[in-house]
């Protein structure tokens, strides 16, 4: 597809030339486009004529690559392509704004994302992760560092077997922007020849582990959409899936018969799914993780509050908090002389009830005994008395005379009734010797236990004649 309706454009960022294509009106909500290595703005072409009427596209050169000039001193850090965008979005005066990142342009937009999160809206990944499968990524390697100079037709040609996704005449437009003339009438590749070298002594890219390029993603809190190649051979699906799940607010896309260049290989697909995913996050199905200030930011705030010393507000707060503590300490006070007036006011009543009370009189306490002693030996004498009375009536029961008179009674009265005899038998039978004996026992074990008990009361009153004598005071009826 041959592209038209753009604008070539150029800005000068710390000394460098950075050329970018513009499309769409600037009053649309911006988009910003990082390629991959070895290319230029010029691989958004298609997807950038597709989304220009909702969209204002900028496809950046990055420096070394396109029409953008060369590093003399050879920095092609990760942290050089994040200052050239940062020097990039202010000279266009953007504040917020889409991200789209291919390959190598997908890192650095990651790393510009993690360093001014604040400035990115949203961010579209195309083929790549934390990690890259290493066939994928020699294959591009072999492909950058081929011959130097050829006829045009030739890189033609050589692309194609590159990437036969293509067409010729796709391919043959491409390569029209990825290519100049040279002296002797061939061409060569637009990007710094030094990445042809083998020892170069560039410095290229970024120097994080593995494990911390994967916390660089992690870190990503504004909606991203992660979209990989369906015939990729530099983002392997594992890698995809695994991102996709351990970058918040994400989601992955799978263009089918596309490889490593997504957009130029299935645009239509590519440009679909974009589009979908940016009409869910304008219609809020993509919050952004709340960012707090930058650290600079806080450090200048924090500086500044110092010089100015304490705000009106941290002084009305202060005051009010030394009167609410003075208050509370007054309370306190008031409270502790309340609780020693109340102490002093029981003990004077309870001084005035005393006076008013009866008097007390001492009790002699041997006395007491005295008179309790002789009460326990009465009590005693009347136990061994009634004990003596209960024995002697037991011995007076003689079981066997009160049988024998019975008998003589039934003989006198047999002759005159006969029902005499049956009445004195019954009478005679009554007479149970063992309801004697149990009454009579029963008599004696009450008297013994009367004794035991006047017993112990006497040797108690003993025991306490011995201890030592004191008084003591009762009150008086």
């Amino acid at each position: 597809m041959v592209t038209a309706g753009y604008l070539e454009r150029s800005v000068s960022v710390d000394g460098l030339n950075l050329s970018y294509q513009e499309w769409g009106s600037p009053s649309a909500p911006p988009i910003v486009m990082l390629h991959g290595f070895g290319v230029s703005g010029h691989m958004f072409d298609e997807f950038a004529e597709r989304m220009q009427d909702r969209y204002r596209l900028l496809a950046l050169d990055q420096r070394g690559h396109g029409d953008s000039d060369w590093s003399e001193s050879g920095d092609y850090s990760r942290d050089a392509f994040v200052a050239d965008l940062e020097g990039f979005r202010k000279a266009l005066n953007l504040d917020r704004f889409i991200l789209i990142g291919h390959s190598m342009g997908g890192l650095n937009s990651v790393s510009y994302t993690n360093a001014y999160p604040q400035h990115v809206r949203a961010l579209v990944l195309v083929d790549v992760g934390p990690e890259s499968a290493k066939e994928g990524v020699d294959n591009i390697v072999r492909f950058t560092r081929g011959p130097d100079e050829l006829e045009f037709e030739e890189f033609v040609e050589l692309a194609h077997r590159f990437n036969q996704r293509r067409t010729l005449e796709n391919i043959r437009e491409r390569m029209r922007h990825r290519l100049k003339p040279t002296e002797t009438g061939k061409w060569t590749w637009k990007f710094d020849k030094r990445f042809r070298q083998p020892d170069d002594g560039l410095k290229i890219g970024g120097t994080l582990s593995n494990d911390e390029s994967w916390q660089l993603f992690r870190n990503i809190g504004v909606p991203t959409l992660l979209v990989r190649g369906g015939e990729s051979d530099v983002l392997t699906p594992e890698v995809a899936e695994r991102c996709a799940q351990e970058v918040r607010r994400s989601r992955l896309v799978v263009v089918p018969g596309a490889g490593h260049s997504v957009p130029g290989d299935n645009p239509d697909a590519f440009t679909e799914a974009v589009r979908e995913f940016l009409a869910d996050v304008e219609s809020g199905q993509f919050e952004p993780v709340p960012q707090g200030p930058a650290l600079e930011q806080l450090v200048e705030e924090h500086t500044a509050a110092r010089r100015r010393g304490p705000s009106m507000t941290t002084l009305v707060v202060a005051g009010l908090g030394a009167t609410l503590a003075l208050a509370g300490a007054g309370y306190l006070v008031r409270r502790g002389v309340q609780q020693r007036k109340q102490k002093k006011t029981v003990r004077a009543r309870a001084t005035a009830a005393a006076a008013h009370l009866p008097g007390l009189h001492a009790v002699d306490v041997d006395q007491a005994r005295e008179r309790a002693a002789e009460v326990v030996a009465r009590l005693g004498a009347v136990g061994a008395t009634g004990t003596r009375r209960a024995r002697k009536s037991l011995n007076e029961v003689d079981l066997e005379r009160a049988r024998h008179a019975a008998q003589e009674a039934l003989a006198v009265l047999s002759e005159g009734s006969r029902h005499a005899p049956e009445v004195l038998r019954e009478a005679a039978q009554r007479v149970d010797t063992k309801a004697v004996t149990q009454r009579g026992a029963s008599v004696l074990e009450r008297s013994r236990h009367a004794g035991g008990t006047v017993r112990r009361l006497a040797g108690r009153l003993a025991h306490r004649k011995q201890r030592k004598h004191h008084r003591v005071m009762r009150w008086r009826n």
